[in-house]
């Protein structure tokens, strides 16, 4: 039966290292974690987010309620949307993609409901967010019905738990310069995990059952940053 409900989020930025697949896994964590059915499609020729799915479910940090897929063109990612709707099989895609300026950027993006980009909290970095901006700008000026494209979130990524007044005055810049997340993604060592392992919830879950008494109080890190994935998320939905 057809899913009307389905949203397909697509990761994009302008260059690498900024944080784009650490996104998509804590945001697919979120909506496993809530009992969201997840299809995982990976159009990044390193295949990193599809391997990290692999090795979740090889290691017990997977989950029923997500899979995943390869994708070898736009037209792959087309029918494989198509599919998921038709069959009612998942209540998101994640795609990720090999970023803004790939062959496929256009086209991945008018397939999306809404597109995320992390953004580091530094001026160099702003400025290549910057330019993910202007392209989704100049993409709006290309189509021919504008407002049926995704709507655009910029997510502050990596942020240090202690906020300098330097950073103060990055993040005030942002909030005048991007279409901005309120919630950011804090720099934590649970996603530094995550991307080892798998599934934030799963992860917590097997440290929760550990007969060792000193890996409990690691379960706490784990909930917290999936309490702030699923902040992002949601954020992203009320959009």
């Amino acid at each position: 039966m057809p899913n009307d409900n389905l949203v397909v989020i697509a990761a994009m930025a302008r260059k690498g290292g900024s944080g784009k697949t650490t996104l998509s896994r804590a945001l697919i964590s979120a909506a496993v974690a809530a009992g969201r059915r997840v299809m995982l499609i990976d159009t990044d020729s390193t295949g990193v987010l599809s391997s990290w799915h692999a090795r979740a479910e090889g290691a017990g940090y997977g989950s029923p309620h997500l899979r995943s897929s390869v994708a070898e063109s736009v037209g792959d990612v087309d029918r494989m949307i198509e599919q998921v709707y038709l069959d009612g099989s998942a209540d998101f895609i994640f795609i990720d993609t090999a970023g803004v300026g790939a062959e496929w950027s256009d086209e991945i993006a008018v397939l999306a409901d809404h597109i995320v980009t992390p953004v580091m909290l530094s001026t160099s970095d702003f400025d290549v967010g910057g330019q993910t901006v202007d392209w989704f700008r100049q993409l709006a000026a290309r189509v021919d019905d504008a407002t049926a494209l995704p709507r655009h979130h910029i997510i502050l990524n990596m942020v240090d738990p202690k906020t300098t007044k330097a950073d103060a005055a990055l993040i005030e810049n942002a909030i005048g310069i991007f279409p901005l997340i309120e919630t950011v993604m804090l720099r934590r060592n649970a996603y530094k995990e995550m991307d080892e392992k798998g599934l934030l919830h799963a992860i917590a879950l097997r440290k929760q059952a550990d007969p060792n008494p000193l890996m409990r109080p690691h379960v706490r890190h784990m909930v917290e940053a999936l309490e702030e994935a699923t902040d992002i998320l949601n954020n992203i939905l009320a959009a």
